[in-house]
């Protein structure tokens, strides 16, 4: 059996009805090189039975006894790769066919790059675009500012502003991972650790501006149903962020970031009327906190929402 040169991460977890798209918006790549893993955290024989209807000898279908959460789901196809080269697709996200024919030639010709990565579209549920979030979207994480091309290094791109869409908008070698560490604990921020990973030994990256994959918003989405369990996700990665010697130029950053999400998850508790649990993650927040706008907002933020909280 030969090598692919590319693996196709698909995790997978009880939404078949937007799998079967995923799966083929992959089988229709110009790029052709590549072996897909359905790697279902839901152990369902329904998800089993479509992967099998493609027929197609480059994808095979992998379960979790148990589940394991989005980041070891992940983990667990990374380990069995056998492609060089890495893509996530979540089983509700849709890639342009020229996906992988436009982000593997940077990373086959040059072997400092340790990751190709685009821009992408918002969708909704019904697959239409949403073009004003899509265009904020490109704004908030600073893609619309990126020359195309090469990029060394390029840690603060990765990290404090978080260009790289590494759950569905990125190639990157196998090779990121050989030595690292992958906690459980990085959860749905295992997107962010990936590009830590990537950019950690000054390599490049290698940025492709083109929309390239199409990143679908629902109630269902990790997107929507973000709470206080991505919250600690989020909070125990920038922990560790922030006392990496790589990242020490840019430490005041990452402490800024955590305080935003300690104020996230304390205005959580505070409308759960946990409210000694919200104010000694407030007081967390406040400490690590080093702009004025966001230290601001979560004094406003804090003051409307203890209100509301004592007239429910």
């Amino acid at each position: 059996m030969n090598t692919p040169a590319v693996t196709v991460v698909v995790p997978a977890y009880r939404r078949p009805e937007f799998l079967s798209e995923a799966l083929a918006s992959a089988v229709k790549q110009t790029f052709a090189d590549f072996e897909l893993i359905v790697t279902d955290d839901g152990d369902s024989p329904e998800i089993a039975k479509l992967t099998a209807s493609f027929a197609d000898p480059r994808i095979r279908y992998r379960s979790n006894p148990r589940p394991l959460g989005i980041a070891m789901n992940h983990y667990i196809a990374f380990l069995e790769a056998r492609g060089s080269l890495i893509a996530s697709l979540h089983d509700d996200d849709l890639w342009e066919p020229d996906f992988l024919a436009e982000l593997v030639p940077p990373l086959t010709s040059d072997a400092s790059i340790s990751v190709a990565f685009c821009d992408h579209h918002i969708i909704d549920a019904e697959g239409r675009p949403l073009t004003e979030w899509t265009n904020q979207n490109s704004r908030i994480y600073r893609r619309h500012l990126l020359a195309p091309g090469r990029h060394q290094p390029f840690l603060e791109m990765a990290v404090v502003h978080e260009s790289i869409p590494m759950a569905m908008g990125a190639v990157f070698r196998r090779s990121i991972l050989d030595g690292a560490d992958y906690p459980a604990r990085i959860g749905g921020s295992y997107d962010l650790w990936l590009a830590y990973l990537a950019a950690r030994n000054g390599q490049a990256a290698y940025y492709v501006p083109q929309r390239l994959t199409r990143y679908r918003v629902h109630t269902g989405s990790g997107t929507a149903r973000s709470g206080a369990r991505n919250l600690h996700h989020a909070i125990y990665v920038r922990t560790q962020l922030l006392h990496a010697p790589a990242l020490a130029p840019w430490r005041k950053s990452i402490s800024n970031s955590l305080g935003v999400f300690y104020g996230k998850l304390a205005l959580i508790l505070l409308n759960q009327k946990h409210f000694r649990r919200a104010w000694t993650l407030e007081k967390k927040a406040f400490t690590l906190m080093n702009r004025p706008k966001n230290f601001l907002g979560l004094l406003k933020r804090t003051a409307f929402d203890l209100g509301r909280a004592l007239w429910k």
